[in-house]
Protein backbone atom coordinates (compact mmCIF):
# COMPACT_ATOMS: atom_id res chain seq x y z
CA UNK A 1 0.00 0.00 0.00
CA UNK A 2 2.57 2.66 0.69
CA UNK A 3 4.44 1.72 -2.62
CA UNK A 4 1.34 2.37 -4.54
CA UNK A 5 1.15 5.95 -2.76
CA UNK A 6 4.56 6.98 -3.46
CA UNK A 7 3.93 5.77 -7.39
CA UNK A 8 0.46 7.54 -7.09
CA UNK A 9 2.88 11.31 -5.42
CA UNK A 10 5.81 10.19 -8.25
CA UNK A 11 3.34 10.28 -10.97
CA UNK A 12 1.55 13.43 -9.54
CA UNK A 13 5.01 15.62 -9.35
CA UNK A 14 5.98 14.30 -12.64
CA UNK A 15 2.80 14.54 -14.56
CA UNK A 16 0.84 17.21 -12.25
CA UNK A 17 -2.71 17.91 -12.92
CA UNK A 18 -2.39 21.44 -14.63
CA UNK A 19 -0.38 19.75 -17.50
CA UNK A 20 -2.10 16.49 -19.05
CA UNK A 21 -5.73 17.36 -17.87
CA UNK A 22 -5.11 20.36 -20.46
CA UNK A 23 -3.10 18.02 -22.98
CA UNK A 24 -6.15 15.57 -22.27
CA UNK A 25 -8.48 18.24 -23.27
CA UNK A 26 -6.89 19.67 -26.55
CA UNK A 27 -6.30 15.65 -27.84
CA UNK A 28 -9.56 14.89 -27.30
CA UNK A 29 -11.41 18.16 -29.19
CA UNK A 30 -8.61 18.11 -31.99
CA UNK A 31 -9.60 14.40 -32.37
CA UNK A 32 -13.06 15.09 -32.52
CA UNK A 33 -13.07 18.46 -34.45
CA UNK A 34 -11.25 16.18 -37.02
CA UNK A 35 -14.29 13.75 -36.88
CA UNK A 36 -16.59 16.56 -37.91
CA UNK A 37 -15.04 17.54 -40.98
CA UNK A 38 -13.86 14.14 -41.90
CA UNK A 39 -16.67 12.07 -41.10
CA UNK A 40 -19.42 14.38 -42.18
CA UNK A 41 -18.34 17.79 -44.31
CA UNK A 42 -16.42 15.87 -46.82
CA UNK A 43 -18.99 13.49 -47.55
CA UNK A 44 -21.55 16.28 -47.89
CA UNK A 45 -19.58 18.60 -50.08
CA UNK A 46 -19.84 21.07 -47.18
CA UNK A 47 -17.40 23.79 -46.28
CA UNK A 48 -15.26 24.37 -43.19
CA UNK A 49 -13.90 27.54 -42.23
CA UNK A 50 -10.15 29.14 -41.56
CA UNK A 51 -7.03 27.26 -42.93
CA UNK A 52 -9.22 23.51 -42.74
CA UNK A 53 -11.73 25.27 -44.93
CA UNK A 54 -9.36 26.53 -47.70
CA UNK A 55 -7.97 23.18 -47.59
CA UNK A 56 -11.64 21.51 -48.06
CA UNK A 57 -12.19 24.10 -51.28
CA UNK A 58 -8.70 22.56 -52.82
CA UNK A 59 -9.75 19.31 -52.21
CA UNK A 60 -12.71 19.92 -53.92
CA UNK A 61 -11.33 21.76 -56.84
CA UNK A 62 -8.06 19.35 -57.36
CA UNK A 63 -8.66 15.67 -56.00
CA UNK A 64 -5.21 14.42 -56.27
CA UNK A 65 -3.90 17.21 -53.46
CA UNK A 66 -6.35 16.11 -51.25
CA UNK A 67 -5.50 18.86 -49.04
CA UNK A 68 -3.45 16.94 -46.78
CA UNK A 69 -0.86 19.68 -46.11
CA UNK A 70 -3.53 21.86 -44.84
CA UNK A 71 -4.49 19.05 -42.27
CA UNK A 72 -3.14 18.45 -38.95
CA UNK A 73 -2.59 14.59 -37.20
CA UNK A 74 -6.03 13.52 -36.33
CA UNK A 75 -7.55 15.22 -39.89
CA UNK A 76 -5.01 12.68 -42.00
CA UNK A 77 -5.58 9.78 -39.91
CA UNK A 78 -9.41 9.91 -39.45
CA UNK A 79 -9.69 10.12 -43.68
CA UNK A 80 -11.26 7.04 -43.38
CA UNK A 81 -14.69 8.09 -41.49
CA UNK A 82 -17.91 7.98 -42.69
CA UNK A 83 -20.66 9.52 -40.36
CA UNK A 84 -23.96 7.77 -42.06
CA UNK A 85 -26.00 11.36 -42.22
CA UNK A 86 -27.73 11.31 -45.29
CA UNK A 87 -29.81 14.13 -44.49
CA UNK A 88 -27.23 17.28 -45.23
CA UNK A 89 -29.33 19.96 -42.49
CA UNK A 90 -29.45 17.60 -39.86
CA UNK A 91 -25.51 16.77 -41.08
CA UNK A 92 -24.16 20.50 -40.75
CA UNK A 93 -25.88 20.28 -37.19
CA UNK A 94 -24.52 17.19 -35.90
CA UNK A 95 -21.30 18.19 -37.65
CA UNK A 96 -21.50 21.64 -35.85
CA UNK A 97 -22.19 20.25 -32.57
CA UNK A 98 -19.07 17.79 -32.70
CA UNK A 99 -16.84 20.64 -34.13
CA UNK A 100 -17.75 23.42 -31.26
CA UNK A 101 -17.25 20.84 -28.14
CA UNK A 102 -13.97 19.97 -29.80
CA UNK A 103 -12.60 23.13 -30.53
CA UNK A 104 -14.05 24.44 -27.29
CA UNK A 105 -12.32 22.11 -25.09
CA UNK A 106 -9.47 23.13 -27.23
CA UNK A 107 -9.60 26.84 -26.74
CA UNK A 108 -10.36 26.36 -22.86
CA UNK A 109 -7.39 24.79 -22.26
CA UNK A 110 -5.32 27.44 -23.63
CA UNK A 111 -4.61 26.13 -27.18
CA UNK A 112 -5.25 26.24 -30.52
CA UNK A 113 -6.19 24.56 -34.02
CA UNK A 114 -4.00 26.68 -35.62
CA UNK A 115 -5.13 29.34 -38.14
CA UNK A 116 -7.69 31.91 -37.30
CA UNK A 117 -8.22 29.84 -34.29
CA UNK A 118 -4.71 31.62 -32.46
CA UNK A 119 -6.80 35.44 -34.12
CA UNK A 120 -10.07 34.71 -32.17
CA UNK A 121 -7.69 33.53 -29.14
CA UNK A 122 -5.57 36.89 -29.31
CA UNK A 123 -8.57 38.99 -29.27
CA UNK A 124 -10.59 36.62 -26.72
CA UNK A 125 -7.85 37.83 -24.31
CA UNK A 126 -6.99 41.25 -25.55
CA UNK A 127 -10.79 42.57 -25.48
CA UNK A 128 -12.84 39.71 -24.10
CA UNK A 129 -14.50 39.18 -27.19
CA UNK A 130 -16.73 35.89 -27.70
CA UNK A 131 -14.33 32.97 -29.25
CA UNK A 132 -17.06 31.89 -31.29
CA UNK A 133 -18.41 35.32 -32.99
CA UNK A 134 -14.77 35.73 -33.55
CA UNK A 135 -14.42 32.26 -35.34
CA UNK A 136 -17.60 32.41 -37.24
CA UNK A 137 -16.82 36.18 -38.99
CA UNK A 138 -13.12 34.58 -39.89
CA UNK A 139 -14.21 31.84 -41.41
CA UNK A 140 -16.74 33.25 -43.40
CA UNK A 141 -13.96 34.00 -45.84
CA UNK A 142 -13.24 30.29 -47.46
CA UNK A 143 -17.42 29.91 -47.31
CA UNK A 144 -17.52 33.11 -49.53
CA UNK A 145 -15.28 31.49 -51.58
CA UNK A 146 -16.43 28.54 -51.87
CA UNK A 147 -20.05 29.75 -52.79
CA UNK A 148 -18.39 30.92 -56.19
CA UNK A 149 -15.85 28.19 -56.73
CA UNK A 150 -18.07 25.34 -55.99
CA UNK A 151 -21.59 25.59 -55.22
CA UNK A 152 -24.48 28.08 -53.54
CA UNK A 153 -26.14 25.92 -51.44
CA UNK A 154 -23.11 23.96 -49.89
CA UNK A 155 -21.99 27.35 -48.74
CA UNK A 156 -25.51 28.54 -47.15
CA UNK A 157 -25.34 24.91 -45.52
CA UNK A 158 -22.05 25.53 -44.68
CA UNK A 159 -23.20 28.89 -42.88
CA UNK A 160 -25.11 26.49 -40.87
CA UNK A 161 -22.58 24.64 -39.72
CA UNK A 162 -20.49 27.59 -38.57
CA UNK A 163 -22.75 29.27 -36.83
CA UNK A 164 -23.53 26.32 -34.90
CA UNK A 165 -19.78 25.28 -34.31
CA UNK A 166 -19.62 28.79 -32.91
CA UNK A 167 -22.38 28.80 -30.83
CA UNK A 168 -21.85 25.77 -29.03
CA UNK A 169 -17.78 26.13 -28.61
CA UNK A 170 -18.64 29.70 -26.86
CA UNK A 171 -20.96 27.67 -24.93
CA UNK A 172 -18.57 24.89 -23.87
CA UNK A 173 -16.34 27.92 -23.09
CA UNK A 174 -18.71 29.53 -20.68
CA UNK A 175 -19.96 26.52 -19.15
CA UNK A 176 -16.42 26.02 -17.23
CA UNK A 177 -16.37 29.60 -16.13
CA UNK A 178 -20.45 30.17 -14.77
CA UNK A 179 -21.17 30.52 -11.19
CA UNK A 180 -23.98 31.72 -9.52
CA UNK A 181 -24.49 34.72 -7.53
CA UNK A 182 -26.51 34.34 -4.02
CA UNK A 183 -28.13 37.06 -1.91
CA UNK A 184 -29.54 35.47 1.35
CA UNK A 185 -31.23 37.63 3.79
CA UNK A 186 -32.11 35.68 6.92
CA UNK A 187 -32.49 36.05 10.83
CA UNK A 188 -30.15 33.40 11.07
CA UNK A 189 -27.15 34.85 9.15
CA UNK A 190 -24.76 33.47 11.91
CA UNK A 191 -25.53 30.69 11.12
CA UNK A 192 -26.26 30.40 7.60
CA UNK A 193 -22.95 31.76 6.75
CA UNK A 194 -21.36 29.54 9.40
CA UNK A 195 -22.27 26.94 7.25
CA UNK A 196 -21.13 28.05 4.11
CA UNK A 197 -17.50 28.67 5.24
CA UNK A 198 -17.46 25.41 6.75
CA UNK A 199 -19.89 22.72 4.70
CA UNK A 200 -19.33 24.34 1.19
CA UNK A 201 -16.19 25.90 1.70
CA UNK A 202 -16.66 28.78 -0.01
CA UNK A 203 -16.22 32.81 0.79
CA UNK A 204 -19.16 35.39 2.07
CA UNK A 205 -19.80 39.01 2.44
CA UNK A 206 -21.89 40.53 5.27
CA UNK A 207 -23.76 43.60 4.18
CA UNK A 208 -26.04 45.59 6.87
CA UNK A 209 -29.20 46.21 5.59
CA UNK A 210 -32.30 47.72 7.07
CA UNK A 211 -36.33 46.19 6.35
CA UNK A 212 -37.88 48.78 4.19
CA UNK A 213 -41.38 47.80 5.99
CA UNK A 214 -39.99 47.02 9.50
CA UNK A 215 -37.28 49.31 9.51
CA UNK A 216 -35.26 46.70 11.34
CA UNK A 217 -31.65 46.39 10.86
CA UNK A 218 -30.69 42.63 8.82
CA UNK A 219 -27.32 41.29 7.44
CA UNK A 220 -27.25 40.20 3.74
CA UNK A 221 -25.00 37.40 2.76
CA UNK A 222 -23.28 37.32 -0.60
CA UNK A 223 -21.75 34.20 -1.69
CA UNK A 224 -20.34 33.10 -5.12
CA UNK A 225 -20.74 29.31 -5.74
CA UNK A 226 -21.07 26.82 -8.64
CA UNK A 227 -24.04 25.77 -10.13
CA UNK A 228 -23.23 22.08 -9.12
CA UNK A 229 -23.19 23.87 -5.42
CA UNK A 230 -26.46 25.37 -5.71
CA UNK A 231 -28.78 22.38 -4.57
CA UNK A 232 -26.58 21.94 -1.20
CA UNK A 233 -26.72 25.85 -0.49
CA UNK A 234 -30.77 25.57 -0.79
CA UNK A 235 -30.97 22.50 1.29
CA UNK A 236 -28.43 24.66 4.22
CA UNK A 237 -29.88 27.62 3.78
CA UNK A 238 -33.91 26.21 3.94
CA UNK A 239 -32.88 24.07 7.21
CA UNK A 240 -31.68 26.63 9.12
CA UNK A 241 -34.40 29.08 8.09
CA UNK A 242 -37.22 27.74 6.20
CA UNK A 243 -38.39 31.49 6.19
CA UNK A 244 -35.11 32.76 4.48
CA UNK A 245 -34.87 35.00 1.61
CA UNK A 246 -32.73 34.15 -1.55
CA UNK A 247 -31.78 35.35 -4.83
CA UNK A 248 -30.04 33.55 -7.19
CA UNK A 249 -28.52 35.35 -10.24
CA UNK A 250 -26.38 33.72 -13.28
CA UNK A 251 -23.03 34.72 -12.85
CA UNK A 252 -20.91 34.45 -16.29
CA UNK A 253 -17.51 34.64 -14.83
CA UNK A 254 -15.74 35.23 -11.56
CA UNK A 255 -12.09 35.81 -11.42
CA UNK A 256 -10.02 36.00 -8.28
CA UNK A 257 -9.32 33.19 -5.49
CA UNK A 258 -10.89 30.07 -5.58
CA UNK A 259 -12.15 30.24 -9.18
CA UNK A 260 -10.27 31.75 -12.39
CA UNK A 261 -7.25 33.97 -12.27
CA UNK A 262 -6.89 36.49 -14.58
CA UNK A 263 -6.10 35.46 -17.99
CA UNK A 264 -7.71 32.62 -18.41
CA UNK A 265 -11.14 32.31 -20.60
Amino acid sequence: MRKVKEWIELGRTVFPRNIWLPALSIVLGALMWSISINGILVHHKLLSGGVSGLALVIYYLIPKLLGMASFSFFLTVTTWLQIAVENPLLACLFAGVISGVGSGLIFRAGGSGGGTGIIAMVLNRRFSVRVGIVSFLLNSVPLVLGAFLIELNAALYSIIYVYVSGSVMDRIITSFNERRSVWIISSQSSEVYGQILSKLRRGATLLAGKGAYTQSPVEVIYSVISPFELAKLKDLVITIDPKAFMIINETEEVIGKGFDQPGNF
